[in-house]
């Protein structure tokens, strides 16, 4: 925001062809502190701008030339600039632009949410503290006749409990976690759908994807963690359920690089686990093959439109500079020992060979 008074105090007083001696009998003031005011040299008192611009007829706002910030303008902006830099695997600049975004908009919940989030795929190790005050001020914000903003609410309460799991305080990630139940069952996050009219598509799609990504990310933290006493066989049943449900939601594998990742790192999670329990040969063999189907679609996926109508056009544009990261993820998963057992296999064999010649 930037403020001309003095500009504006002479342009007023010249159109209306008004002494300074004037002016300042009518505040009470001396015509030298008008002066002062018109060179710059100082500024009235904030109580007498009401009697400036009454006496000049015109808004408080007006008088003081107040450049009224474009937020929604603003926010798309850094939207478009943010996203580029993300896509560009600029993390770090992207979360400048969101820094910068907030010094200007501090009270736009969008911005405090892409902040946030901002924070959170960026390294929330180490801007854990940043973080934890930005999405617990979203949570306790009034979002009372705004009923969207319980949308935020309950994306900064899922977020704080993958932060505080993934750093071991799994006390404190489930306080949070159950916190999100009342949030998502409320008929505000229904209001705020139907609110938002032509958008709710585009809505659902976004809420469909982040639902996926939630699920992947708790099958993930359900087998990585070692609190966690529920056994192989149901940390592969996990796996099993979310690929099914991401195979339903993406028909035809019709994604983008980060789902087919997820979707890879699930199918080998199912054979990993297979192979360290009950090594059914068929099990082992048909997860990894569809993990390196996946690989291989990954390394060829174009940013584009989705076709499922529960996506509604949602695009996906995710490609990393090294789209053979997931290959080179998969030439590591054959060389473990969990498939020492299988390595004989003509499948198996055939599966190396494929990884070799890429």
């Amino acid at each position: 925001m930037n403020i001309y008074l003095s500009d504006k105090l002479k342009e007023l007083r010249n159109q209306k062809n008004i002494s300074q001696e004037k002016l300042a009998q009518y505040l009470n003031v001396s015509f030298q502190a008008v002066s002062k005011w018109e060179n710059g040299n100082s500024y009235p008192d904030i109580t007498l701008l009401p009697d400036i611009a009454r006496f000049f007829d015109i808004t408080v706002d007006e008088l003081l030339c107040v450049e009224k910030l474009d937020e929604n303008k603003l926010f798309k902006e850094c939207s478009e600039k943010a996203g580029e830099l993300f896509r560009a695997g600029k993390r770090d600049e992207a979360l400048t632009i969101w820094q910068e975004a907030y010094k200007q908009m501090p009270n736009n919940i969008d911005v405090k949410e892409m902040l946030m989030s901002s924070y959170f795929d960026t390294d929330k190790n180490k801007y854990f503290h940043e973080f934890v005050e930005l999405a617990t001020d979203i949570y306790n914000s009034d979002a009372k006749g705004q009923a969207w903003n319980m949308y935020y609410k309950g994306q900064a309460v899922s977020q704080l409990a993958r932060c505080y799991a993934e750093r071991g305080d799994m006390e404190t990630a489930q306080e949070w976690a159950l916190k999100s139940m009342p949030i998502f069952n409320s008929s505000e996050i229904i209001s705020a759908l139907i609110d938002k009219g032509d958008e709710l598509l585009s809505d659902v799609a976004f809420c469909t994807y982040w639902f996926l990504e939630e699920l992947f990310y708790m099958a993930c933290r359900i087998d990585n963690d070692d609190n966690i006493n529920c056994g192989n066989a149901y940390k592969q049943k996990c796996f099993e359920v979310v690929a099914k449900i991401f195979e339903t939601v993406y028909p035809n594998d019709d994604m983008g690089f980060e789902q087919l990742q997820h979707l890879y790192n699930l199918h080998q999670g199912i054979a990993g686990h297979e192979a360290d329990g009950e090594k059914n040969e068929d099990i082992v063999r048909r997860h990894l093959e569809r993990a390196m189907e996946c690989c291989e679609k990954s390394a060829s996926v174009k940013n584009h439109t989705l076709t499922n109508p529960m996506l509604h056009g949602w695009r996906v544009s995710d490609v990393p500079n090294d789209n053979m990261m997931n290959l080179k993820l998969m030439k590591q998963t054959l060389a473990e020992k969990s498939y020492d057992d299988f390595r004989s296999c003509e499948w198996f064999q055939k599966l190396e060979m494929k990884i070799a010649a890429l």
